[in-house]
C-alpha cells in the first residue's frame, strides 16, 4: 500500500525522536480488522487521489478512534486537498498541540494556514518547521514542504519553502506552475547563490556585515530535450517575505510580470 511522501516519510527517514510520533504501522497494528480493512480502502481512495471518499473514510475511522495523530493527519490532508482547510486546521491543531515535534502535522497545519488566509499561524508554523529542522526532527533528506497550492485556470501553482537551502544557487523557496497533468512547465525560484555574494559585499559593504544576503527571484522554463531558458525577474537586498515571494510568483504564473532579462538555450542541470 503506497503512503503519501508527507505521512510515509515518518516510516523510513530516521527523526530525533521517532517514538513519539505514531506511524502507520504503529496504528495497523492496533486496529480491529473490520478497522483495518476500512482503512486500507481510505488509503487506496488517497493514493488513487480521490481525496473527498477518502476523507469521509477517515473521518468515519475517527469517529472510533478520536484524536488519533495518523488518522487525523490523512484526514487533515485529504481536506486540504478536496478544498476544506478548516476541517484539516481544526483536526491537527491538537495533534500539533499535543506533540509539538510532529513535523508532519507542522507542515500540514502551515499548509492549512496559507489556506484560510491566516497568515500570522502560518509563519509560527513555518519557523517552527525551520526550528524543528535544526534540532535534527525532520528527516535529513528533506529540503522543502508543500505549502501552497494555488488554481490558477487548469493549471496549479505549488509553492515549496525550503528548510535549508538547497542546490548551487541555495533556493529558499520554489514554485512549480504545473499543467492540469501535474507536468511542470515553469520553475521558479527565490535563491541566493554564494557566487553572488562578493559583488553584493563590495557594493553593499554595510548591509553584508549586518547579515545580509544579495537574492533574486528566477524562472526556469524547459525549451528543448536538454535546454531551457532562464529569466530574472527582481532582485532583494535581504530575504525577501514569504508573501513578497507568492505574490510574485503569482504575477509571473498570470502572466503579469516580464522578465528583467533572460537567457535561452542553457544546459538543463
Amino acid at each position: 500500500m503506497k503512503m503519501h511522501w508527507i505521512i510515509a516519510a515518518a516510516l523510513c527517514c530516521a527523526i530525533a525522536q521517532p517514538a513519539q510520533i505514531e506511524s502507520s504501522q504503529d496504528l495497523v497494528g492496533r486496529l480491529t480488522p473490520q478497522q483495518k480493512q476500512q482503512f486500507d480502502l481510505a488509503s487506496q481512495a488517497f493514493d488513487s487521489q480521490h481525496y473527498a471518499g477518502g476523507l469521509s473514510a477517515f473521518k468515519a475511522l475517527l469517529q472510533e478512534l478520536p484524536g488519533d495523530p495518523v488518522l487525523s493527519k490523512f484526514a487533515a490532508e485529504s481536506a486540504l486537498n478536496s478544498g476544506n482547510a478548516t476541517f484539516a486546521v481544526d483536526t491537527l491543531q491538537p495533534v500539533a498541540q499535543t506533540n509539538p515535534d510532529d513535523w508532519q502535522a507542522t507542515a500540514l497545519l502551515a499548509r492549512g494556514y496559507a489556506a484560510t488566509g491566516d497568515k500570522k499561524a502560518r509563519d509560527v508554523a513555518m519557523a517552527h518547521m525551520l526550528e524543528l529542522r535544526q534540532k535534527g526532527v525532520t528527516p535529513p533528506n528533506m529540503q522543502a514542504y508543500i505549502l501552497e497550492r494555488i488554481k490558477i485556470g487548469d493549471s496549479t501553482l505549488v509553492i515549496r519553502p525550503s528548510l535549508v537551502p538547497w542546490g548551487p544557487y541555495k533556493v529558499y523557496v520554489l514554485g512549480q506552475f504545473m499543467n492540469a497533468q501535474g507536468q511542470i512547465f515553469l520553475r521558479m525560484t527565490l535563491e541566493s547563490p554564494d557566487s553572488d555574494q562578493n559583488l553584493f559585499v563590495q557594493q553593499h559593504p554595510k548591509e553584508a556585515a549586518a547579515g545580509l544576503r544579495f537574492f533574486s527571484i528566477d524562472g526556469y522554463q524547459q525549451t528543448g530535450s536538454n535546454t531551457q531558458t532562464h529569466m530574472t525577474f527582481g532582485f532583494y537586498t535581504g530575504e525577501p517575505s514569504y508573501d513578497t515571494v507568492r505574490e510574485k510568483f503569482l504575477a509571473i504564473a498570470e502572466k503579469k510580470e516580464s522578465p528583467i532579462s533572460s537567457r535561452s538555450g542553457l544546459p538543463v542541470h
